[in-house]
């Protein structure tokens, strides 16, 4: 790999473009603004998601190569691209108080045909895929072909054929992969062009500034420091650029760099800066850097019971012990945090499952064998401002917080805003702030995920709010900051994100920054396409989502077969092309909705098989010890890539559970795990610890690349380079035995 350098030296960071009415504003806490990813034709931009008083705004411009159509008090703008608009753009926001610089990134789509010949035996075909929403769209035929075009990113695209209501891989492609279910999808891949782009890396810190090395040419860099885009002049030569900046800045600031050539733009860069000096120890970074977060993610009915005062199980025959209230509660968890769990395992930041309160009763029905459930998991509020006395009261949730900050973790509670059960007073009162169960022609809407995504009803006792209505996104956007206000709480996992609508995503947000004076992170769930996940994400939105799609690639990887590493390495370069080198998307072990890997990976669930029944069939257990080490692999992969690692619980000494409600068994402690448990659970720990202390896992770039049927993946931030070899292989590669890894740093 060959390699330029380019200088980027420090001096002073006095802005000679601003001018004296105006200033750039820089909080105690940055929030840098998001990327626009701009379409190919006309971007709807919503100003308020970058200025909350978007009243104030005077003036908005580009370059030549973008119109912008946008009326002087409007909180819309609308961007047009133009036939010479570069890879990265800038748009500026002038105030009457500052400036505010916004990147602005080219669309990246390709028009894409998919195509089945046919001499003439179906007469009617259609296509369904990830990026339709696994929603039948119709071909049209051409002479002797079927034929769907549309416009795609790179990446890759698991899709079917419906031929006269059949389903059918592609018989011209001859790449597929495991759908989950026990069939294939084929696999669309979209090259992403790495080969041409400019590719930005770590060099040294010198006198006075740095240097960056970089593969292949660069026509223009674009450097921010903070949220304004630095307009000193940049002069790129052969060997070097010079720009001049400047120490006087206290305080916590980032430079963000991103460069680019005819090919598309480079990797992004983001550097931390403290008083004006590049951070190299992790122990300087802010406590409120969300890129330092280790999530552990709690089930509160499922962890430890520490007041069985408040134990209230259903009693009803008709509720079989599965899925019956097992008694964990808030005083559970303040126990085992006191007793330092979590600080042994090395994660600073606890998901909590939601606390709202829950129906007494049982609902819902599973029929063999057959069963009613209960609201154990929190999901089903009939209060959305009140605790639920099964899992604690105000008192002691204030006091899990003061010791969780005590010890220097934040707490994010699971927030359910989609529905409510039907017992809530809302819906009590106020039915027309739902959508109807029926269609007008009486069917059911009811789990329609996809093709009614933001209407259906989860279940016929779980009415879906209609975020459609403003008095509703009003009133349910402040139960939401009730607890935000009321506790100290440091953020929201939202459940059901993409059956919102985004109405209600902005309006939270614009009260969190108004209203609540402290950093406060958000991340959302949303299964389908990566273009559906980036949606909900960017300024004025979430900080980021789980990303569910790298996490199929993972199991499929680790838990199956290393055959399916190359298609690993091309999903986490999709994830970096979507959300960016440095996002703050959650890399999750699993969580309540899946099969538990360690059970995949043993054999003991099939991939074939309904992952739900199994768990009610059989008793699941770890039969396979080699799971222990497949599991070692997704946890080394989620520590040694973008994002924010996330741990559902039991995963770090691999607790077996089939699908829901199997993976939701009741948290086993030190004194009840078997010694690959217990070892399982210091590697865990290790690279959690690994994690946090070193600045290349939290602000390095990352390649990954498949050599020798090993997959490497290398992470460099200046002088300090990290690179894990995973063999995900039943088999000796390289002298790395069956299902291990391998780290080196230099």
């Amino acid at each position: 790999m060959k390699f330029r350098f380019i200088v980027i030296l420090f001096s002073v960071i006095i802005f000679s473009c601003a001018q004296k009415q105006e200033s750039i504003q820089s909080a105690p806490e940055v929030r840098l603004n998001s990327p626009v990813y701009l379409q190919p034709d006309t971007t709807r931009l919503i100003l308020s998601d970058y200025i909350p008083q978007y009243k104030s705004i005077r003036k908005i411009h580009s370059s030549k190569n973008l119109k912008i159509i946008w009326k002087p008090g409007a909180d819309t703008a609308y961007l047009i691209a133009r036939k010479n608009l570069a890879p990265v753009e800038n748009l500026r926001i002038r105030t009457n108080t500052e400036i505010i610089d916004i990147p602005l990134f080219r669309s990246t789509l390709q028009k894409v045909e998919f195509r089945l010949p046919d001499p003439g035996q179906y007469r009617r075909v259609a296509l369904k895929a990830n990026f339709t929403g696994w929603q039948t769209v119709p071909m049209k035929k051409d002479n002797k072909v079927w034929i769907y075009t549309t416009l795609l990113d790179p990446g890759q695209y698991p899709y079917l054929f419906v031929a006269d209501g059949h389903e059918m891989l592609d018989p011209q492609n001859p790449f597929h992969v495991p759908n989950g279910l026990g069939g294939q999808n084929s696999v669309l891949k979209i090259d992403f062009n790495n080969d041409k782009r400019p590719w930005l890396d770590y060099g040294n810190i010198l006198s006075g500034g740095f240097s960056l090395k970089v593969k292949n040419p660069v026509d223009k860099l674009l450097i921010y420091f903070d949220n304004h885009l630095l307009d000193n002049e940049i002069k790129i030569t052969r060997d070097s650029i010079f720009v001049p900046l400047s120490t006087h800045f206290s305080g916590y600031h980032f430079l963000r760099i991103y460069g680019y050539n005819k090919f598309g733009r480079s990797n992004d860069m983001i550097i931390p800066l403290h008083d004006g000096r590049i951070i190299t120890n992790s122990d300087e970074l802010s406590s409120f850097d969300f890129r330092k977060m280790i999530i552990y993610n709690i089930m509160i009915d499922r962890w430890a019971d520490g007041n069985s005062a408040n134990n209230r199980p259903v009693r009803s025959d008709s509720v079989l012990p599965k899925v019956n209230f097992m008694g964990g509660d808030l005083w559970g968890i303040d126990k085992h945090l006191q007793s330092g769990y979590f600080d042994s395992l090395g994660v600073n930041t606890l998901w909590i499952s939601p606390l709202m309160r829950n129906p007494e009763g049982a609902w819902g029905h599973w029929p063999k064998p057959a069963t009613k459930f209960t609201g154990y998991h929190g999901y089903w509020p009939v209060s959305n401002i009140h605790i639920d006395s099964r899992f604690g009261s105000e008192k002691i949730l204030q006091q899990f917080l003061n010791h969780a900050h005590a010890r220097h973790l934040k707490v994010l509670l699971d927030y359910v805003a989609n529905h409510v059960h039907k017992l809530h007073p809302v819906y009590q009162h106020h039915p027309g702030w739902f959508t109807p169960l029926r269609f007008p022609d009486g069917s059911l809407n009811l789990q329609k995920w996809d093709e009614h995504r933001l209407t259906t009803w989860f279940d016929t006792f779980l009415p879906t709010l209609d975020f459609s209505q403003n008095k509703v996104v009003e009133v349910m956007t402040d139960s939401a900051l009730y607890w935000l206000e009321k506790y100290p709480l440091d953020g929201f996992r939202h459940d059901a994100t993409k059956h919102i609508q985004t109405a209600y995503w902005r309006t939270l947000t614009r009260k969190i920054k108004q209203r609540i004076q402290r950093p406060v992170f958000q991340i959302g769930e949303t299964y389908g396409s990566p273009q559906l996940i980036r949606s909900y994400v960017g300024s004025g939105m979430l900080d980021g989502q789980f990303d569910f799609n790298l996490y199929d690639a993972a199991v499929r990887c680790f838990a199956q077969s290393g055959k399916y590493a190359p298609d690993l390495a091309g999903a986490l370069n999709e994830s970096l092309l979507f959300y960016g080198c440095h996002h703050l998307m959650g890399n999750i072990s699993g969580n309540q909705d899946r099969v538990r890997f360690i059970s995949y990976a043993s054999g003991d669930v099939r991939f074939d098989e309904d992952g739900k029944q199994a768990g009610w069939d059989r008793h699941i257990r770890v039969s396979n010890d080699t799971a222990y080490r497949r599991l070692a692999l997704l946890h080394a992969f989620n520590f040694s890539i973008p994002g924010i690692p996330v741990i559902y619980y039991g995963d770090e000494f691999g607790m077996p559970g089939a699908n829901d409600p199997d993976n939701r068994r009741m948290m086993r402690f030190e004194n009840h795990w078997n010694q690959h448990e217990k070892e399982l659970f210091h590697t865990t720990a290790r690279l959690a610890r690994m994690r946090s202390e070193h600045m290349a896992l939290l602000y390095g770039t990352t390649q990954i690349k498949i050599r020798n049927k090993l997959l490497i993946i290398r992470r460099k931030y200046f002088n300090e380079t990290y690179t894990i070899r995973i063999n995900p292989h039943p088999f000796e590669v390289h002298n790395l035995k069956p299902y291990s890894y391998e780290i080196t740093w230099n």
